[in-house]
Protein backbone atom coordinates (compact mmCIF):
# COMPACT_ATOMS: atom_id res chain seq x y z
CA UNK A 1 0.00 0.00 0.00
CA UNK A 2 1.32 3.44 -0.93
CA UNK A 3 1.84 5.85 1.91
CA UNK A 4 -0.79 8.22 0.50
CA UNK A 5 -3.40 5.46 0.48
CA UNK A 6 -2.37 4.44 3.99
CA UNK A 7 -2.67 8.06 5.16
CA UNK A 8 -6.18 8.28 3.68
CA UNK A 9 -7.20 5.04 5.40
CA UNK A 10 -5.63 6.14 8.70
CA UNK A 11 -7.36 9.53 8.67
CA UNK A 12 -10.67 7.79 7.97
CA UNK A 13 -10.17 5.47 10.93
CA UNK A 14 -9.17 8.38 13.15
CA UNK A 15 -12.30 10.32 12.13
CA UNK A 16 -14.64 7.38 12.79
CA UNK A 17 -13.08 6.26 16.05
CA UNK A 18 -12.57 9.88 17.10
CA UNK A 19 -16.33 10.44 16.84
CA UNK A 20 -16.87 7.19 18.75
CA UNK A 21 -14.43 8.30 21.47
CA UNK A 22 -16.04 11.76 21.73
CA UNK A 23 -19.28 10.03 22.69
CA UNK A 24 -17.46 8.03 25.34
CA UNK A 25 -15.70 11.15 26.63
CA UNK A 26 -19.05 12.89 27.05
CA UNK A 27 -20.17 10.02 29.28
CA UNK A 28 -16.95 9.20 31.11
CA UNK A 29 -14.81 12.33 30.96
CA UNK A 30 -17.44 14.99 31.56
CA UNK A 31 -20.20 13.12 33.42
CA UNK A 32 -18.29 10.34 35.19
CA UNK A 33 -20.27 7.42 33.73
CA UNK A 34 -18.05 4.37 33.24
CA UNK A 35 -19.72 2.68 30.27
CA UNK A 36 -17.88 -0.52 29.29
CA UNK A 37 -20.72 -1.30 26.89
CA UNK A 38 -20.22 1.72 24.63
CA UNK A 39 -19.57 -0.56 21.64
CA UNK A 40 -23.20 -1.74 21.73
CA UNK A 41 -24.39 1.65 20.45
CA UNK A 42 -21.66 1.62 17.83
CA UNK A 43 -23.10 -1.69 16.62
CA UNK A 44 -26.74 -0.55 16.76
CA UNK A 45 -26.04 2.60 14.76
CA UNK A 46 -24.26 0.59 12.06
CA UNK A 47 -26.94 -2.07 11.76
CA UNK A 48 -29.93 0.29 11.79
CA UNK A 49 -28.37 2.58 9.18
CA UNK A 50 -27.58 -0.44 7.01
CA UNK A 51 -31.12 -1.86 7.10
CA UNK A 52 -32.72 1.54 6.51
CA UNK A 53 -30.64 2.20 3.40
CA UNK A 54 -30.22 -1.25 1.83
CA UNK A 55 -32.32 -2.36 -1.18
CA UNK A 56 -35.67 -4.05 -0.62
CA UNK A 57 -34.57 -7.45 -1.92
CA UNK A 58 -31.10 -8.76 -1.17
CA UNK A 59 -30.04 -12.30 -2.02
CA UNK A 60 -28.83 -14.25 0.99
CA UNK A 61 -30.24 -11.83 3.55
CA UNK A 62 -33.03 -13.08 5.82
CA UNK A 63 -33.26 -10.33 8.44
CA UNK A 64 -35.11 -7.07 8.88
CA UNK A 65 -34.45 -4.27 6.48
CA UNK A 66 -34.63 -3.38 2.87
CA UNK A 67 -36.29 -0.01 3.44
CA UNK A 68 -34.23 1.61 0.69
CA UNK A 69 -34.48 5.22 1.85
CA UNK A 70 -32.00 6.48 -0.80
CA UNK A 71 -34.07 4.86 -3.56
CA UNK A 72 -37.32 6.29 -2.21
CA UNK A 73 -35.83 9.79 -2.26
CA UNK A 74 -34.06 9.37 -5.61
CA UNK A 75 -36.60 11.70 -7.29
CA UNK A 76 -35.37 14.54 -5.08
CA UNK A 77 -32.11 16.29 -6.02
CA UNK A 78 -29.46 14.84 -3.75
CA UNK A 79 -31.93 12.20 -2.60
CA UNK A 80 -29.29 9.49 -2.47
CA UNK A 81 -27.26 11.36 0.16
CA UNK A 82 -30.38 12.66 1.91
CA UNK A 83 -31.77 9.13 2.24
CA UNK A 84 -28.47 7.97 3.71
CA UNK A 85 -28.42 10.89 6.16
CA UNK A 86 -31.91 9.90 7.28
CA UNK A 87 -30.58 6.38 7.79
CA UNK A 88 -27.75 7.76 9.93
CA UNK A 89 -30.27 9.78 11.93
CA UNK A 90 -32.30 6.60 12.41
CA UNK A 91 -29.19 4.78 13.64
CA UNK A 92 -28.44 7.57 16.10
CA UNK A 93 -32.01 7.58 17.43
CA UNK A 94 -32.01 3.79 17.78
CA UNK A 95 -28.71 3.87 19.68
CA UNK A 96 -30.03 6.60 21.97
CA UNK A 97 -33.29 4.73 22.65
CA UNK A 98 -31.46 1.50 23.50
CA UNK A 99 -29.16 3.45 25.81
CA UNK A 100 -32.27 4.88 27.50
CA UNK A 101 -33.60 1.38 28.13
CA UNK A 102 -30.20 0.39 29.50
CA UNK A 103 -29.67 3.55 31.53
CA UNK A 104 -32.95 3.76 33.43
CA UNK A 105 -32.32 0.60 35.51
CA UNK A 106 -28.51 0.88 35.69
CA UNK A 107 -27.51 4.51 36.22
CA UNK A 108 -28.44 4.39 39.90
CA UNK A 109 -25.68 1.82 40.43
CA UNK A 110 -22.27 2.72 41.81
CA UNK A 111 -19.54 3.36 39.23
CA UNK A 112 -17.92 -0.09 39.28
CA UNK A 113 -21.25 -1.92 39.21
CA UNK A 114 -22.40 0.31 36.35
CA UNK A 115 -19.28 -0.55 34.35
CA UNK A 116 -19.70 -4.31 34.73
CA UNK A 117 -23.45 -4.17 34.10
CA UNK A 118 -22.96 -2.13 30.93
CA UNK A 119 -20.36 -4.63 29.70
CA UNK A 120 -22.74 -7.52 30.39
CA UNK A 121 -25.62 -5.85 28.55
CA UNK A 122 -23.40 -5.11 25.54
CA UNK A 123 -22.32 -8.76 25.45
CA UNK A 124 -25.95 -9.90 25.61
CA UNK A 125 -26.94 -7.56 22.76
CA UNK A 126 -24.07 -8.84 20.63
CA UNK A 127 -25.14 -12.45 21.24
CA UNK A 128 -28.75 -11.64 20.39
CA UNK A 129 -27.68 -10.10 17.07
CA UNK A 130 -25.41 -13.07 16.43
CA UNK A 131 -27.98 -15.81 17.13
CA UNK A 132 -31.28 -14.27 15.98
CA UNK A 133 -31.11 -14.64 12.20
CA UNK A 134 -34.49 -12.95 11.72
CA UNK A 135 -33.11 -9.74 13.21
CA UNK A 136 -30.02 -8.80 11.19
CA UNK A 137 -29.13 -12.08 9.44
CA UNK A 138 -27.26 -13.47 12.43
CA UNK A 139 -23.55 -14.31 12.06
CA UNK A 140 -23.71 -13.81 8.27
CA UNK A 141 -24.27 -10.08 8.71
CA UNK A 142 -25.06 -7.57 5.98
CA UNK A 143 -22.90 -7.39 2.90
CA UNK A 144 -25.03 -4.98 0.87
CA UNK A 145 -24.16 -1.65 2.44
CA UNK A 146 -25.28 1.55 0.75
CA UNK A 147 -22.46 3.95 -0.08
CA UNK A 148 -23.79 7.51 -0.45
CA UNK A 149 -23.01 9.30 -3.72
CA UNK A 150 -20.83 6.40 -4.89
CA UNK A 151 -22.20 6.68 -8.44
CA UNK A 152 -20.55 10.10 -8.81
CA UNK A 153 -17.05 8.70 -8.29
CA UNK A 154 -14.38 8.77 -9.44
CA UNK A 155 -14.87 12.51 -9.72
CA UNK A 156 -12.91 14.29 -12.44
CA UNK A 157 -12.81 17.75 -13.99
CA UNK A 158 -12.20 16.82 -17.61
CA UNK A 159 -8.45 16.76 -18.03
CA UNK A 160 -5.50 15.25 -16.20
CA UNK A 161 -3.77 18.63 -15.75
CA UNK A 162 -6.90 20.27 -14.33
CA UNK A 163 -7.49 17.40 -11.91
CA UNK A 164 -3.84 17.54 -10.86
CA UNK A 165 -3.93 21.29 -10.28
CA UNK A 166 -7.24 21.35 -8.38
CA UNK A 167 -7.07 18.21 -6.21
CA UNK A 168 -3.29 18.27 -5.94
CA UNK A 169 -3.37 21.97 -5.08
CA UNK A 170 -5.95 21.37 -2.36
CA UNK A 171 -3.71 18.65 -0.93
CA UNK A 172 -0.73 21.01 -0.80
CA UNK A 173 -2.86 23.67 0.92
CA UNK A 174 -4.02 21.16 3.54
CA UNK A 175 -0.44 20.05 4.25
CA UNK A 176 0.75 23.66 4.37
CA UNK A 177 -2.00 24.63 6.81
CA UNK A 178 -1.25 21.62 9.02
CA UNK A 179 2.44 22.52 8.97
CA UNK A 180 1.61 26.13 9.86
CA UNK A 181 -0.49 25.08 12.85
CA UNK A 182 2.15 22.69 14.11
CA UNK A 183 4.89 25.25 13.53
CA UNK A 184 3.01 27.96 15.40
CA UNK A 185 2.66 25.60 18.35
CA UNK A 186 6.28 24.43 18.53
CA UNK A 187 8.01 27.69 17.54
CA UNK A 188 8.57 28.65 21.17
CA UNK A 189 10.15 25.35 22.19
CA UNK A 190 13.37 25.90 24.13
CA UNK A 191 16.71 25.32 22.38
CA UNK A 192 17.75 22.39 24.56
CA UNK A 193 14.49 20.54 24.04
CA UNK A 194 14.58 21.17 20.28
CA UNK A 195 18.18 19.93 19.93
CA UNK A 196 17.64 16.80 22.02
CA UNK A 197 14.30 16.16 20.30
CA UNK A 198 15.93 16.29 16.87
CA UNK A 199 18.69 13.98 18.11
CA UNK A 200 16.11 11.48 19.39
CA UNK A 201 14.38 11.44 16.00
CA UNK A 202 17.66 10.77 14.21
CA UNK A 203 18.72 8.01 16.61
CA UNK A 204 15.32 6.32 16.61
CA UNK A 205 15.20 6.56 12.81
CA UNK A 206 18.56 4.82 12.65
CA UNK A 207 17.30 2.13 15.01
CA UNK A 208 14.32 1.41 12.77
CA UNK A 209 16.58 1.24 9.72
CA UNK A 210 18.92 -1.21 11.48
CA UNK A 211 16.09 -3.36 12.86
CA UNK A 212 14.49 -3.78 9.46
CA UNK A 213 17.77 -5.05 7.99
CA UNK A 214 17.94 -7.98 10.42
CA UNK A 215 21.02 -10.12 10.97
CA UNK A 216 23.85 -8.61 13.02
CA UNK A 217 22.30 -5.15 12.64
CA UNK A 218 19.42 -6.32 14.82
CA UNK A 219 21.55 -5.80 17.93
CA UNK A 220 22.65 -2.39 16.62
CA UNK A 221 19.00 -1.45 16.14
CA UNK A 222 18.08 -2.49 19.68
CA UNK A 223 20.98 -0.46 21.07
CA UNK A 224 20.03 2.61 19.04
CA UNK A 225 16.39 2.24 20.12
CA UNK A 226 17.40 2.25 23.78
CA UNK A 227 19.65 5.26 23.19
CA UNK A 228 16.92 7.09 21.29
CA UNK A 229 14.39 6.57 24.07
CA UNK A 230 16.94 7.79 26.63
CA UNK A 231 17.66 10.94 24.58
CA UNK A 232 13.92 11.60 24.15
CA UNK A 233 13.35 11.20 27.90
CA UNK A 234 16.17 13.65 28.58
CA UNK A 235 14.68 16.10 26.07
CA UNK A 236 11.35 16.00 27.86
CA UNK A 237 13.00 16.28 31.29
CA UNK A 238 15.06 19.33 30.36
CA UNK A 239 12.30 21.12 28.47
CA UNK A 240 10.54 24.10 29.97
CA UNK A 241 7.35 23.00 28.18
CA UNK A 242 7.53 19.23 27.56
CA UNK A 243 4.33 19.25 25.49
CA UNK A 244 5.89 21.44 22.82
CA UNK A 245 9.02 19.29 22.71
CA UNK A 246 6.96 16.12 22.26
CA UNK A 247 4.89 17.81 19.56
CA UNK A 248 8.09 18.80 17.74
CA UNK A 249 9.46 15.25 17.96
CA UNK A 250 6.21 13.72 16.67
CA UNK A 251 5.96 16.26 13.83
CA UNK A 252 9.57 15.66 12.74
CA UNK A 253 9.15 11.89 12.90
CA UNK A 254 5.89 11.97 10.91
CA UNK A 255 7.37 14.30 8.29
CA UNK A 256 10.49 12.15 7.94
CA UNK A 257 8.42 8.99 7.56
CA UNK A 258 5.93 10.46 5.12
CA UNK A 259 8.18 12.69 2.99
CA UNK A 260 11.77 11.44 3.37
CA UNK A 261 11.25 7.69 3.59
CA UNK A 262 9.94 7.48 -0.02
CA UNK A 263 13.17 9.11 -1.21
CA UNK A 264 15.17 6.28 0.36
CA UNK A 265 12.99 3.25 -0.17
CA UNK A 266 10.91 3.68 -3.33
CA UNK A 267 12.01 2.49 -6.76
CA UNK A 268 10.82 5.81 -8.22
CA UNK A 269 11.12 8.20 -5.25
CA UNK A 270 10.15 11.36 -7.14
CA UNK A 271 6.82 9.99 -8.31
CA UNK A 272 6.12 8.47 -4.89
CA UNK A 273 6.88 11.75 -3.14
CA UNK A 274 4.59 13.65 -5.53
CA UNK A 275 1.83 11.14 -4.84
CA UNK A 276 2.24 11.56 -1.09
CA UNK A 277 2.19 15.36 -1.25
CA UNK A 278 -0.89 15.44 -3.50
CA UNK A 279 -2.74 12.78 -1.52
CA UNK A 280 -6.22 13.90 -2.60
CA UNK A 281 -5.37 13.34 -6.25
CA UNK A 282 -5.51 9.73 -7.42
CA UNK A 283 -3.86 9.39 -10.86
CA UNK A 284 -5.65 6.08 -11.58
CA UNK A 285 -9.14 7.31 -10.62
CA UNK A 286 -10.70 7.30 -14.05
CA UNK A 287 -8.98 7.99 -17.39
CA UNK A 288 -7.74 11.42 -16.30
CA UNK A 289 -7.27 10.86 -12.59
CA UNK A 290 -9.28 12.73 -9.97
CA UNK A 291 -10.90 12.15 -6.59
CA UNK A 292 -11.78 8.54 -5.79
CA UNK A 293 -14.44 7.36 -3.36
CA UNK A 294 -12.04 6.47 -0.56
CA UNK A 295 -10.75 10.04 -0.44
CA UNK A 296 -14.28 11.44 -0.61
CA UNK A 297 -15.34 9.20 2.26
CA UNK A 298 -12.34 10.37 4.28
CA UNK A 299 -13.52 13.96 3.83
CA UNK A 300 -17.08 12.96 4.74
CA UNK A 301 -15.88 11.20 7.90
CA UNK A 302 -13.77 14.21 8.88
CA UNK A 303 -16.83 16.43 8.38
CA UNK A 304 -18.80 14.23 10.79
CA UNK A 305 -15.94 14.39 13.28
CA UNK A 306 -15.79 18.18 12.99
CA UNK A 307 -19.55 18.41 13.55
CA UNK A 308 -19.40 16.12 16.58
CA UNK A 309 -16.44 18.04 18.00
CA UNK A 310 -18.19 21.38 17.51
CA UNK A 311 -21.35 20.12 19.22
CA UNK A 312 -19.42 18.65 22.16
CA UNK A 313 -17.49 21.88 22.62
CA UNK A 314 -20.67 23.99 22.57
CA UNK A 315 -22.32 21.64 25.05
CA UNK A 316 -19.43 21.45 27.49
CA UNK A 317 -18.79 25.22 27.43
CA UNK A 318 -22.40 25.93 28.36
CA UNK A 319 -24.09 26.05 31.78
CA UNK A 320 -25.48 22.62 30.94
CA UNK A 321 -21.95 21.27 30.62
CA UNK A 322 -21.07 22.81 33.97
CA UNK A 323 -23.84 20.74 35.57
CA UNK A 324 -22.48 17.59 33.92
CA UNK A 325 -19.04 18.26 35.39
CA UNK A 326 -20.60 18.92 38.78
CA UNK A 327 -22.35 15.55 38.60
CA UNK A 328 -19.01 13.94 37.80
CA UNK A 329 -17.13 15.64 40.64
CA UNK A 330 -19.70 15.29 43.42
CA UNK A 331 -23.29 14.38 42.60
CA UNK A 332 -24.55 15.49 46.01
CA UNK A 333 -23.65 19.14 45.36
CA UNK A 334 -25.83 19.74 42.25
CA UNK A 335 -28.57 17.63 43.84
CA UNK A 336 -28.52 19.90 46.88
CA UNK A 337 -28.90 22.87 44.53
CA UNK A 338 -32.08 21.39 43.09
CA UNK A 339 -30.70 19.75 39.96
CA UNK A 340 -32.20 16.45 38.82
CA UNK A 341 -28.86 14.68 38.49
CA UNK A 342 -30.38 11.42 37.26
CA UNK A 343 -31.96 13.28 34.34
CA UNK A 344 -28.61 14.83 33.41
CA UNK A 345 -26.91 11.44 33.53
CA UNK A 346 -29.59 9.95 31.28
CA UNK A 347 -29.19 12.80 28.80
CA UNK A 348 -25.40 12.41 28.74
CA UNK A 349 -25.86 8.70 28.08
CA UNK A 350 -28.29 9.46 25.23
CA UNK A 351 -26.06 12.04 23.56
CA UNK A 352 -22.89 9.97 23.90
CA UNK A 353 -24.62 6.88 22.52
CA UNK A 354 -26.03 8.84 19.59
CA UNK A 355 -22.50 9.93 18.63
CA UNK A 356 -21.42 6.29 18.85
CA UNK A 357 -24.32 5.37 16.56
CA UNK A 358 -23.20 7.92 13.96
CA UNK A 359 -19.67 6.50 14.13
CA UNK A 360 -21.07 3.01 13.62
CA UNK A 361 -22.87 4.17 10.48
CA UNK A 362 -19.59 5.47 9.02
CA UNK A 363 -17.70 2.37 10.13
CA UNK A 364 -20.14 0.14 8.23
CA UNK A 365 -19.56 2.01 4.99
CA UNK A 366 -15.80 2.04 5.43
CA UNK A 367 -15.65 -1.76 5.73
CA UNK A 368 -18.42 -2.45 3.21
CA UNK A 369 -20.14 -5.03 5.39
CA UNK A 370 -21.24 -5.55 8.97
CA UNK A 371 -21.28 -8.61 11.26
CA UNK A 372 -21.38 -9.18 15.03
CA UNK A 373 -17.71 -10.20 15.13
CA UNK A 374 -16.70 -6.59 14.44
CA UNK A 375 -18.17 -5.32 17.71
CA UNK A 376 -16.32 -7.05 20.49
CA UNK A 377 -15.71 -5.48 23.89
CA UNK A 378 -12.14 -4.63 22.84
CA UNK A 379 -13.49 -1.77 20.68
CA UNK A 380 -14.74 0.00 23.81
CA UNK A 381 -11.36 -0.38 25.48
CA UNK A 382 -9.68 1.04 22.36
CA UNK A 383 -11.82 4.14 22.88
CA UNK A 384 -10.93 4.28 26.58
CA UNK A 385 -7.25 4.05 25.62
CA UNK A 386 -7.68 6.98 23.22
CA UNK A 387 -9.40 9.08 25.90
CA UNK A 388 -6.72 8.31 28.50
CA UNK A 389 -3.83 8.95 26.09
CA UNK A 390 -5.12 12.31 24.88
CA UNK A 391 -6.65 13.58 28.11
CA UNK A 392 -9.88 12.76 29.89
CA UNK A 393 -12.48 15.54 29.69
CA UNK A 394 -10.69 17.16 26.76
CA UNK A 395 -12.31 16.91 23.33
CA UNK A 396 -9.17 17.95 21.46
CA UNK A 397 -7.22 15.47 23.56
CA UNK A 398 -9.60 12.69 22.61
CA UNK A 399 -9.03 13.35 18.90
CA UNK A 400 -5.28 13.52 19.50
CA UNK A 401 -5.34 10.33 21.56
CA UNK A 402 -7.31 8.55 18.84
CA UNK A 403 -4.75 9.64 16.24
CA UNK A 404 -1.85 8.44 18.41
CA UNK A 405 -3.52 5.12 19.18
CA UNK A 406 -4.43 4.27 15.60
CA UNK A 407 -1.15 5.56 14.17
CA UNK A 408 0.64 3.06 16.42
CA UNK A 409 -1.86 0.27 15.90
CA UNK A 410 -2.00 0.68 12.11
CA UNK A 411 1.45 2.09 11.37
CA UNK A 412 3.27 -0.79 13.01
CA UNK A 413 1.66 -3.13 10.49
CA UNK A 414 4.41 -2.04 8.10
CA UNK A 415 6.79 -4.07 10.23
CA UNK A 416 5.24 -7.19 8.68
CA UNK A 417 7.06 -6.32 5.45
CA UNK A 418 10.44 -6.74 7.12
CA UNK A 419 9.90 -9.98 9.03
CA UNK A 420 9.05 -13.54 7.92
CA UNK A 421 5.34 -14.29 7.61
CA UNK A 422 5.40 -16.75 10.52
CA UNK A 423 6.00 -13.81 12.86
CA UNK A 424 2.79 -12.01 11.84
CA UNK A 425 0.78 -13.19 14.86
CA UNK A 426 3.61 -12.30 17.25
CA UNK A 427 3.94 -8.85 15.71
CA UNK A 428 0.21 -8.26 16.16
CA UNK A 429 0.58 -9.13 19.84
CA UNK A 430 3.66 -6.91 20.07
CA UNK A 431 1.63 -3.94 18.83
CA UNK A 432 -0.87 -4.40 21.66
CA UNK A 433 1.99 -4.76 24.13
CA UNK A 434 3.48 -1.52 22.85
CA UNK A 435 0.16 0.28 23.27
CA UNK A 436 -0.10 -1.11 26.81
CA UNK A 437 3.41 0.12 27.62
CA UNK A 438 2.52 3.54 26.17
CA UNK A 439 -0.52 3.73 28.46
CA UNK A 440 1.60 2.82 31.47
CA UNK A 441 4.19 5.47 30.62
CA UNK A 442 1.54 8.16 30.09
CA UNK A 443 -0.27 7.30 33.31
CA UNK A 444 3.01 7.31 35.21
CA UNK A 445 4.45 10.57 33.92
CA UNK A 446 1.23 12.39 33.01
CA UNK A 447 -1.85 10.85 34.66
CA UNK A 448 -4.13 13.52 33.17
CA UNK A 449 -3.15 12.55 29.59
CA UNK A 450 -1.15 14.42 26.96
CA UNK A 451 -3.33 17.56 27.04
CA UNK A 452 -5.02 17.13 30.40
CA UNK A 453 -8.49 18.45 31.12
CA UNK A 454 -9.50 21.31 28.88
CA UNK A 455 -10.22 24.88 29.93
CA UNK A 456 -13.82 26.02 29.84
CA UNK A 457 -15.45 29.18 28.57
CA UNK A 458 -19.03 29.57 29.73
CA UNK A 459 -19.40 33.28 28.94
CA UNK A 460 -22.49 34.08 26.90
CA UNK A 461 -22.12 35.92 23.56
CA UNK A 462 -21.58 39.62 24.24
CA UNK A 463 -20.29 39.16 27.75
CA UNK A 464 -17.12 41.04 28.60
CA UNK A 465 -14.32 39.15 30.31
CA UNK A 466 -14.06 39.83 34.02
CA UNK A 467 -11.30 42.34 34.86
CA UNK A 468 -8.16 40.87 36.38
CA UNK A 469 -6.75 41.94 39.71
CA UNK A 470 -4.05 43.95 37.94
CA UNK A 471 -6.65 45.79 35.88
CA UNK A 472 -8.63 46.64 39.01
CA UNK A 473 -5.53 47.95 40.77
CA UNK A 474 -4.61 50.17 37.81
CA UNK A 475 -8.10 51.68 37.44
CA UNK A 476 -8.74 55.19 38.80
CA UNK A 477 -9.55 54.91 42.46
CA UNK A 478 -8.44 51.30 42.52
CA UNK A 479 -6.55 50.05 45.52
CA UNK A 480 -4.11 47.20 45.07
CA UNK A 481 -4.62 46.22 48.68
CA UNK A 482 -8.42 45.81 48.38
Amino acid sequence: MALADFAVSLLTFVAIYGLFALGLNLKFGFTGLIDFGHVAYFMIGGYVTAVLTMPAQVTGYDGLGGYALPELLAVVPGGDVLGWLLGVAGGMVAAALVSLLVGVPTLRLREDYLAITALGIATILNEVVRNETWLFNGPFGIRTVHQPASAAFPLGLGSFILNLVVFGGLSVLVIAYAGYRVGSYVKDVDTTGAALGLASVLVLGGSIGALTQGGPLLFVGVGLAVAGVAVLREAVRRSIEPERTLALVVALAAAAWYFLQPLLAASNPTVTLQTNVMFLFDPVAGPNGGLDYDRFFMLLSLAFLAGGYWWCQRTINSPYGRVLRAVRDDEDVPRALGKETFRYKIQALLFGSALAGAAGSLYTIHLGFISPDQFGAMITFFAFASVIIGGTANNAGVVLGTAVFWAINSGTQFLNDYFPSEYAVKLAAARLIFIGVLLIVILYYRPEGILGEQDYDIRLPGDEPAPSRDDTAAAPGGDADD
